[in-house]
């Protein structure tokens, strides 16, 4: 089975793609770059920024520090994660704290690169096993930062750079309610997975998603979103369930805790 792409994505830092489609002023020359940005927009750019708006609407994400809590547990219900999440204005300065499979993990990045602990034993004295069980041999050691900036940052990290977005909205169902949709492809440098994002009509509030490796397969997985954590002008998905495409098997679920905003 390939490994899940939201373990493999390498995310640009930059502003959210979607701002060039939000509302604006009026252009101060008239309405020529009004005009311009008109004929940038699609249906699927639209709702991709109405959602951003209904999340964010002060666009909180990727300007300002953001701290949360993040607990996660297996299809059982056991416990597989229960950290403190802290993302950096610019999003290259991330930290996270708490523990992972039984081991306490104390994790930083900064401009300047990483550094990590395991069980009170730094990088880079930690032993290959548990470097790897800690999966800070991915992504030069920027997969925690890839991982959680992606996952929580939804749906303002949909249409970052690497993402194909098809301009059409569908209109189908999701967890049998009416929803529309927006397809991305991914870049292979950003995973190369195909993915659906699924919304509230009427708000644009996101519920879920789903993803393939290969779609003719219908393997991949799919998440549902319910619930918002709220907090300093941002409601982030609260509770977030994980499925397997093929059986609807359930891996886990992630829940989000407090939310704060700034220093």
């Amino acid at each position: 089975m390939k490994t899940h792409p939201l373990f493999r994505l390498v995310l640009a830092v930059s502003p959210l793609l979607l701002a060039a489609c939000a509302d604006a002023p009026p252009s101060r020359d008239g309405g020529a770059a009004d005009q311009a940005l008109q004929a940038e927009t699609t249906p699927a750019l639209d709702l991709v920024a109405r959602s951003a708006a209904f999340h964010d609407p002060y666009g909180v994400w990727g300007s300002e520090a953001i701290s949360m809590s993040w607990v996660g547990t297996d299809g059982e219900g056991g416990e597989r994660v229960a950290v403190n999440l802290r993302f950096g204005a610019d999003e290259r300065d991330f930290a996270l704290s708490g523990r992972y499979r039984g081991s306490e993990i104390e994790y930083e990045t900064t401009t300047d690169g990483w550094s990590a602990s395991v069980d009170g034993v730094a990088e880079p004295d930690l032993p290959a096993a548990d470097r790897e069980s800690m999966r800070l041999h991915r992504e030069d050691g920027m997969f925690w930062r890839s991982y959680y900036g992606f996952l929580a940052g939804l749906p303002m990290k949909i249409a970052d750079p690497g993402a194909d977005l098809e301009p059409g909205v569908i209109e189908t169902t999701f967890m049998d309610r009416p929803v529309q949709a927006a397809k991305v492809t991914y870049e292979p440098e950003v995973g190369g997975d195909t993915w659906y994002f699924y919304f509230d009509p009427g708000t644009a509030q996101l519920v879920g998603c789903r993803f393939y490796h290969d779609e003719s397969a219908n393997d991949g997985e799919y998440i549902t979103f319910e619930g918002l954590a709220e907090g300093g002008g941002i409601r982030l998905p609260r509770l977030r369930a994980w499925y397997v495409n093929a059986d609807g098997r359930h891996l886990g679920t992630d829940e989000v805790g407090e939310i704060r905003v700034g220093p």
